[in-house]
C-alpha cells in the first residue's frame, strides 16, 4: 500500500548525531523538513575528541528534544583518543545497549520505516534489524562507509582473514534489510554484487546553514583556500601541505584548516617542521563563523588518500562546496574527480600528488576573474540539478512508498 500524503513515521538509527558535527544531523532535518514524522535512536556525543560531552554521561538513556522531536540516547562508552580498543567498544557498546535499551525504548511504538545512517561502523545494522522487528517497520540502510575496504585502506585491519570474515559479515548484514542504498553509483554497483536486495543510489545532502550572510568586500590580496572537516587519514591532508611546503614563497596563498581528527598533531608538528607561513590550523569553530569563512574563501578544498575503495565515496563535503557556488581544488580520485571534471567547477589533481596540486593552486591562483566566476557558476548550476535537498527528498519518498 502506498502513502503519498500520509506523514511517514521513520526511526532513524545513527551512532553519530547532534550536537556532534555529524552530516547525520542534516538528513534528519531534510527528512522532517519533508513532512515526515522522525525519531532518532543514537549514542551519547563523544565525538571527535573521544570524551563524553559536558551535561551528559557515559551511562545516559533519557529523551531529549531536537528540532521538534524525540532524540533517544543510550550509554555509550567514550571512543578516545587514537585508541583502536576504545573505538571497537565504541562501536560494540552501540550495538549492545542500541539493542537493549532501543528495545525498552521502542516497546510498544509503530514506525513505518527503520532506516539506518551507516557511517562506520556497519554493525549499526544489527541495532536496526531488532529495532525493524520492535517496532514492524521496514529497514533501511543508507551505506556511508564500505566495510571492510575502508579498514584496509586505512591500515585498521590488515589481516586477510579478518578482512574476509568481515566481508562475509557484511553481507549478511545488507540482507537484514528489505532496501538498500548507496551514496554513490560506485557504492551501487559494489552492493548490488553483495546482496539480493534492491539497491538504489541516493546523494548525500549538502551541509544546511542558517546564516544569511554576504561576502564582506574587503581589498585581500591573498589567496585564501579552507579546509574544513575531520583532520582524519582518509582525508590524507598532508598533501595539501606538502603542496604548501612546495609554495612556501608565494606570498599570494594562505590556506586556512578548521576541524579536529586523528591526524591533527601529524599537521601540526609538519607546518612547525617545515616553518609553513602559509598556512593554519584553527581547530573547531562554530557552524556560523565556519559558513562566513566559506563565504569570504578563494576556493575550496577536498581530498582523499590513494585508495580505489576510499574513491568510490562521494564525501558530504563535495555538495556543501557545490552548493555554495565556489571554485573547488581537489586532490582525489574517482567520484570526486569525475564530479568536478564534469561539473567544471575547478581543479582535480591525483590522489596524493602534491606536485600537481601545487600546479593546480599556482593556476587558479592566477586565473582571470571571469574564469573563477566561471567555475563558481558552474558549482551551482550542477548542485541545483544533482543535489537539491528536494530532488534527494523525492528519491526517499518513492524508495520509501515502494518498500512499504
Amino acid at each position: 500500500m502506498k502513502r503519498k500524503k500520509q506523514k511517514l513515521k521513520i526511526l532513524f538509527i545513527c551512532q553519530n548525531f547532534w550536537p556532534e558535527n555529524f552530516r547525520s544531523t542534516d538528513v534528519v532535518k531534510n527528512l522532517i523538513r519533508d513532512g515526515n514524522h522522525l525519531e532518532v535512536l543514537t549514542s551519547i556525543p563523544n565525538y571527535p575528541e573521544g570524551k563524553i560531552y559536558k551535561g551528559y554521561s557515559w551511562f545516559d538513556f533519557h529523551t531529549e528534544r531536537f528540532a521538534g522531536i524525540k532524540v533517544h540516547r543510550i550509554p555509550t562508552i567514550p571512543r578516545g583518543k587514537n585508541n583502536y580498543l576504545l573505538i571497537f567498544f565504541n562501536y560494540l557498546s552501540f550495538i549492545l545497549f542500541g539493542t537493549i535499551f532501543g528495545f525498552f525504548k521502542m516497546f510498544n511504538k509503530k514506525f513505518d520505516i527503520v532506516m539506518v545512517f551507516a557511517s562506520s561502523p556497519i554493525f549499526q545494522i544489527i541495532v536496526g534489524y531488532f529495532m525493524k522487528i520492535i517496532v514492524k517497520g521496514k529497514l533501511v540502510t543508507w551505506v556511508q562507509d564500505l566495510w571492510p575496504e575502508n579498514l584496509e585502506a586505512l591500515n585498521i585491519v590488515r589481516k586477510k582473514s579478518l578482512l574476509n570474515l568481515i566481508r562475509k559479515l557484511t553481507k549478511i548484514l545488507y540482507n537484514l534489510n528489505d532496501i538498500v542504498i548507496g551514496q554513490s553509483p560506485s557504492y551501487l554497483k559494489v552492493l548490488k554484487q553483495r546482496t539480493i536486495k534492491k539497491v538504489y543510489y541516493v546523494p548525500n545532502y549538502s551541509e544546511i546553514f542558517k546564516s544569511k550572510y554576504s561576502k564582506k568586500k574587503i581589498e585581500v590580496k591573498k589567496f585564501i583556500l579552507i579546509y574544513a572537516g575531520n583532520l582524519g587519514k582518509a582525508q590524507k591532508l598532508l598533501t595539501l601541505l606538502k603542496a604548501a611546503k612546495k609554495m612556501k614563497y608565494n606570498n599570494k596563498l594562505f590556506i586556512k584548516i578548521f576541524g579536529f581528527g586523528s591526524e591533527y598533531e601529524i599537521l601540526k608538528n609538519y607546518i612547525i617542521k617545515n616553518d609553513l607561513k602559509n598556512v593554519k590550523l584553527f581547530g573547531k569553530i562554530s557552524k556560523t563563523r565556519l559558513y562566513k569563512e566559506y563565504i569570504n574563501a578563494d576556493a575550496l578544498f577536498l581530498s582523499l588518500s590513494k585508495s580505489k575503495y576510499l574513491n568510490y565515496t562521494i564525501p558530504a563535503k563535495l555538495q556543501t562546496y557545490l552548493s555554495l557556488g565556489k571554485p573547488i581544488i581537489a586532490s582525489a580520485d574517482g567520484e570526486i574527480k569525475k564530479i568536478i571534471n564534469k561539473s567544471k567547477s575547478g581543479l582535480c589533481s591525483k590522489s596524493e600528488n602534491e606536485k600537481e596540486l601545487s600546479i593546480n593552486l599556482i593556476k587558479m591562483i592566477n586565473a582571470k576573474k571571469k574564469i573563477m566566476v566561471k567555475y563558481s557558476n558552474n558549482s551551482k548550476k550542477y548542485f541545483y540539478k544533482n543535489y537539491e535537498s528536494k530532488l534527494i527528498n523525492k528519491k526517499f519518498k518513492n524508495i520509501f512508498n515502494e518498500v512499504i
